[in-house]
């Protein structure tokens, strides 16, 4: 049993401004002094507080007259400090996060009893007790540490002088954990203001947890280190009632290997210090309200170890922020668990201060997003979710929207946004970069920047200096759009924004050399059919162009008419194409006109209605996100 007891020291006499109290840790079955700390005295000023303890005493004071049995009797005036846990488990208390991204990590219920092997104290008689100790040999360590460290004055290490031949160095808390395991001096001094009591243990004590804990997960030694620094408190927990039992518990309840025990642990200590109680009702939450299987729930937690850190039940829990997004925003269950997955921070950001803002100021009130077009956007992208708002989102938006920039309408840049959630991973100096390049290099007007922004919002994510000035140079010089002006090279630009984001040599390059031979090189032709239709470069080579190429020329069709024959759906095309054929056959005699003329009224009416069908792949041009059409301005 180990008991603490305070002395004052002070010149000789124990008084004046420079008094300190010297604290003695004794080992009550061995007779043998454990450790020995100083601090200043009530006079001095806070902020020069050496102290290593942080408990909370509660101390009588002995007769400073009673005759001293030993070489240090001159300068103790003895104190018996009871240890008070019920101070240290206060300590436990897990502290927010860094709340730069709205985290709310404290757990209201994180405060347990905590068990401990060295609860109770016995306390003797003081004088007795020095009277009768035979106090072991010791290294030269504690000596300088008083004297060096601490700061003792000459006179008093020299008075302290006696006791440095007492307890070898091996024996004390202090230096096992500094020497033996390698905590730095600033981790010593965090143990020492935060966790005192620590240092009051026995290195028996302390070398069973560790061991514990290297053996349950296989720690590296540096793993035991930024275990201890994290969290030094872990050290208070009884290995035998505390520690043992949640790691079993852990690791039956999710099925965890020691590897995904060590990353829960290393990144985040504290989880050990709940209790099974606690850590029982945060896998509930997960298992049977959220409805994820063991091993769904054990990769979430594994892959982010702050939801075992989150309360529950409080206003701000886990079950608030369930109760937000599938009541409120209208997210299923099954939606949700993927969501979550993929993105499980979105259960760790606060309420309050950063999900409402962004659900209903910004998505809902500014972009007037319906709760289907949330689920589409956090399906497709749940991350977006991490971004700031003030300082990021906000921004970008105000520049899309406002008549300053680019003036899109909310429901226009609800689309862009649908579109390309990651528009928001960029800056908002990158975004102009872009519209500068398109403005001022290109030459643009301002609908044709919206155009193409709106059509391929994409291109923001391009390199404008390398990528987007390539492909505009190979498609102005593969087409001979060299007009002084720039007119033809925007008309297609502009007409087919999504060329910006195709591969040269996988996708232009192959239909411009196709092409090219179908009209005999004959490159004057080719930059007509361009110019006429834009759009004919963004059509599939394979199941587009090149079969309603080859059924053209099959019936003597010239090559050019590719323009028309590419737009129409299949049915319109084969009774086009019919048409063609008895033209030829007859002599070029011409369709009536009012059936021809509603030939095309019919495919532009069928065309716009495809536009939220899930027509055949070989009707989408490539590129284009939505189905059966290309869609214009």
């Amino acid at each position: 049993m180990e008991m603490e007891t305070e002395t004052e020291m002070g010149g000789h006499h124990g008084g004046g401004d420079n008094d300190r109290n010297l604290i003695l840790i004794f080992d009550m079955e061995r007779g043998k002094i454990l450790d020995y700390t100083c601090t200043p005295s009530p006079s001095q000023n806070k902020n020069e507080n050496m102290s290593f303890t942080n408990r909370n005493t509660d101390a009588e004071d002995y007769d400073a007259e009673n005759k001293r049995k030993n070489e240090i009797s001159s300068i103790i005036n003895a104190t018996v400090v009871k240890m008070s846990y019920e101070h240290q488990a206060k300590h436990m208390k897990i502290p927010a996060l860094d709340n730069e991204m709205d985290f709310e990590l404290v757990d209201d219920d994180s405060a347990d009893e905590i068990n401990n092997d060295d609860e109770k104290l016995i306390v003797p008689d003081l004088n007795a007790l020095l009277s009768n100790f035979q106090l072991a040999p010791a290294s030269e360590i504690a000596y300088f540490y008083l004297q060096d460290t601490i700061g003792l004055k000459q006179e008093v290490s020299a008075s302290a002088s006696a006791i440095k031949n007492y307890s070898p160095a091996s024996e004390i808390a202090y230096f096992y954990l500094q020497d033996t395991i390698g905590l730095k001096q600033e981790v010593m001094w965090k143990i020492t203001n935060e966790a005192g009591s620590i240092l009051g243990f026995t290195v028996q004590n302390l070398e069973h947890k560790i061991n514990l804990l290297r053996r349950t997960m296989n720690l590296t030694e540096e793993d035991v280190r930024e275990i201890i620094s994290r969290h030094p408190s872990i050290l208070h927990m009884s290995a035998n009632k505390n520690i043992s039992p949640t790691v079993l518990f852990l690791v039956r309840a999710m099925d965890l290997s020691k590897q995904d025990l060590r990353t829960l642990v290393v990144a985040y200590p504290c989880i050990l210090c709940y209790s099974v109680q606690n850590l029982g009702r945060k896998l509930h939450f997960f298992e049977e309200i959220f409805g994820y299987s063991v091993e769904d729930m054990r990769e979430l937690l594994v892959s982010e170890p702050r939801l075992l850190c989150a309360a529950v039940d409080s206003e701000r829990g886990l079950n608030a922020h369930l109760h937000f997004l599938h009541n409120e925003m209208r997210i299923p269950i099954e939606e949700l668990r993927v969501i979550v997955k993929a993105n499980p921070k979105i259960l760790l950001y606060s309420l309050q201060h950063n999900l409402q803002h962004k659900f209903i100021s910004f998505f809902v009130m500014r972009l007037q997003m319906e709760p289907m077009h949330i689920r589409k956007l956090l399906l497709t992208y749940p991350a977006i979710l991490d971004y700031n708002l003030e300082r990021h989102m906000l921004p970008i938006a105000v520049y899309f929207l406002s008549s300053e920039g680019l003036d899109f309408s909310p429901f226009e840049l609800r689309k862009i946004i649908l579109k390309f959630p990651r528009l928001m991973t960029h800056s908002l100096f990158k975004v102009k970069h872009v519209v500068g390049y398109l403005r001022y290099q290109l030459g643009m007007d301002a609908t044709e920047v919206r155009r193409v922004l709106y059509q391929a919002p994409q291109v923001i994510s391009l390199s404008t200096d390398d990528t987007v000035v390539s492909k505009v140079t190979y498609i102005r010089d593969v087409l001979g759009l060299t007009d002084k002006d720039g007119r033809d090279l925007r008309k297609v630009i502009a007409g087919m924004p999504t060329l910006l984001l195709c591969s040269i040599d996988k996708n232009i390059k192959p239909k411009v050399d196709y092409l090219l031979d179908q009209f005999h090189d004959d490159e004057m032709e080719l930059k007509q059919a361009v110019l006429t239709l834009p759009t004919l470069l963004g059509y599939s080579l394979e199941k587009r162009i090149r079969p309603r190429m080859a059924r053209l020329v099959g019936i003597g069709v010239e090559p050019i008419k590719i323009t028309v024959a590419i737009t129409m759906k299949d049915e319109n095309f084969d009774a086009w194409l019919e048409n063609k054929r008895s033209r030829i056959e007859n002599g070029g005699r011409l369709m009536n006109r009012k059936n021809q003329r509603a030939l095309f009224v019919e495919d532009n009416i069928d065309d716009e209605s495809s536009s939220g069908s899930n027509d055949n792949e070989e009707n989408n041009p490539e590129g284009q996100p939505q189905s059966g059409r290309i869609m214009h301005w």
